[in-house]
């Protein structure tokens, strides 16, 4: 009794593996409450006239703020603004007073910011623009350790730097 198997037998096997799962996934998509749109624009949800959020935002996370509403906030002392971009990307233009914790290396900023941080004041974190994410996942990431005063500035830098607000850059 030999061993081997013809090479093309498993090359069908693989390839029949793959179908199936395929149609598995397709019909079990369609069937699915959460199932994933597969034609459509899917990148971003517009939620009021003045505000476009990510697709992966829902109402769990904390709440989205218009650039007019950032603007308040800013105008306040009781607000921190978080940017949630690299260090580069900060460095060359950031909302003044932002503190830079990227989100992407959140583990190595983290410890420096939190003494800056409030649980009492509110915190507005923001990265590039709708398109961009980071800020989403950083709210996300700061409500695990217990902070409830999070709001989400969409517009980001793109569209603070855009309106010609107020800007900082740091060396």
């Amino acid at each position: 009794m030999s061993l081997k198997k013809d090479p093309s037998r498993i090359f069908l096997q693989a390839i029949l593996i793959v179908f199936f799962s395929l149609i598995i996934g397709v019909v079990y998509n369609s069937i699915s409450k959460e199932g994933i749109t597969v034609k459509g624009n899917w990148s971003k949800k517009v939620v009021s006239d003045s505000l476009i959020v990510p697709y992966s935002y829902t109402k769990d996370d904390p709440p989205a703020i218009s650039l007019g509403q950032a603007m308040t906030y800013f105008q306040t002392h009781s607000t921190i603004f978080l940017d949630a971009r690299l260090e580069p990307d900060y460095k060359a233009g950031h909302i003044p007073k932002a503190l830079n914790l990227p989100f992407e290396e959140f583990e190595q900023y983290y410890s420096k910011v939190e003494p800056f941080l409030s649980k009492d004041k509110n915190i507005i974190t923001y990265c590039d623009g709708t398109e961009c994410e980071s800020s989403l996942f950083l709210a996300r990431l700061l409500k695990t350790k217990g902070f409830n005063n999070l709001k989400i500035f969409f517009g980001g830098w793109t569209e603070w730097n855009k309106a010609g607000l107020p800007v900082q850059k740091s060396n």
